[in-house]
C-alpha cells in the first residue's frame, strides 16, 4: 500500500507523499513533451520519405516535355525514349526555343537540300532546254535539204551497184572466153587481162555504192537527231518535275515530323 494511493484520515498529504506526486507529474509532463517531439519528427520523416519515393518514381525527363520552352540552344535530352534538341521549330513562325524532336531537324535538312537541288536543276534545265530548242530548230530547218541530198546519194549508190553488176558480168564473160581459147594464147591472155580489169571495176563500184549509202545514212541520222533531241528535252523537263515532287514529299515529311508538341 503506497502513501500516494491512500491519504491520511484528515485528507491531508504528508510531505513525502506530496513530493512523490510532484515527481510523477514531472514525469508525465516529460513523457507528453517527448511524444510531441516524436510526433513532429515522425511527420518530418514521413514527408521526407514521401518526397524520396516520388523522386524515385518520376523519370528524369519529366521536367522536359516535347514542345515545351527551353533555354540553352542545342541542348539535348531524351523524352519518351526519343532524342530532342533545344532549338527553334523550323515550321513555326517567330518560333522560340523549344524541345524539338531530332526527326524534325533531319526532315528539315532533307527538305532544304531537295529545295536547293530543285533550284540547281531548274537553272541547268533552263539552259539545256534553250540549247536543245536551238539545235532542234536548226535541224528541222535543214531537214528538207538533208533528205533531198540523201536521196541523191541513194540514187548514186543504186547506179554504182548497177555498174558493179555489169562489171562482174564482163569479168565473167572474159574469164570464160579465156578458158575457151586457152589462157596461154594471145587472145586468152587478153581475155584474162580484161577479166581482171572488170573485176577491179566491180570492186570500185561496190566501194562507191557503200560510200554513197553511208552518206545517205549520215544525213538521215542528222534528221533523226530531231526526235532524239526532243526526247532529251522531255527527259530534262521530267527531271525538273521529279525534283518538284521530291520537294513536296520532303516538305510533307517535315510538316509531319515538326508538328508542335510531337
Amino acid at each position: 500500500m503506497s502513501l500516494v494511493e491512500f491519504p491520511s484520515p484528515n485528507c491531508e498529504f504528508s510531505p513525502f507523499s506530496i513530493a512523490l506526486l510532484n515527481y510523477q507529474f514531472q514525469q508525465e509532463d516529460l513523457v507528453r513533451h517527448s511524444f510531441k517531439l516524436i510526433g513532429k519528427s515522425a511527420t518530418l520523416v514521413a514527408a521526407t520519405s514521401l518526397l524520396m519515393a516520388m523522386t524515385a518514381v518520376i523519370p528524369a525527363e519529366a521536367a522536359n516535355k516535347a514542345g515545351a520552352r527551353c533555354t540553352k540552344a542545342n541542348a539535348k535530352t531524351k523524352i519518351g525514349g526519343d532524342n530532342y534538341v533545344c532549338t527553334k521549330n523550323p515550321t513555326v513562325k517567330n518560333a522560340k526555343r523549344t524541345w524539338v524532336w531530332v526527326g524534325c531537324i533531319d526532315s528539315n535538312k532533307l527538305y532544304l537540300e531537295s529545295n536547293t537541288r530543285l533550284t540547281t536543276i531548274t537553272d541547268s534545265a533552263a539552259k539545256a532546254i534553250t540549247m536543245l530548242d536551238t539545235e532542234i530548230a536548226a535541224l528541222k530547218a535543214e531537214a528538207p535539204a538533208d533528205e533531198a541530198a540523201a536521196k541523191v546519194f541513194d540514187q548514186k549508190a543504186a547506179d554504182a551497184k548497177t555498174k558493179q553488176a555489169a562489171a562482174l558480168v564482163e569479168a565473167k564473160t572474159n574469164t570464160d572466153n579465156a578458158t575457151k581459147v586457152g589462157a596461154t594464147t594471145t587472145a586468152g591472155k587478153q581475155y584474162t587481162t580484161n577479166a581482171s580489169t572488170w573485176t577491179k571495176a566491180a570492186r570500185s563500184y561496190e566501194l562507191a555504192a557503200k560510200n554513197f549509202e553511208r552518206s545517205a545514212a549520215s544525213l538521215r541520222d542528222k534528221i533523226n537527231e530531231v526526235a532524239k533531241k526532243e526526247k532529251q528535252k522531255l527527259n530534262v523537263q521530267q527531271t525538273v518535275e521529279n525534283s518538284k515532287v521530291e520537294v513536296q514529299s520532303t516538305l510533307q515529311n517535315r510538316k509531319n515530323a515538326c508538328r508542335p508538341g510531337l
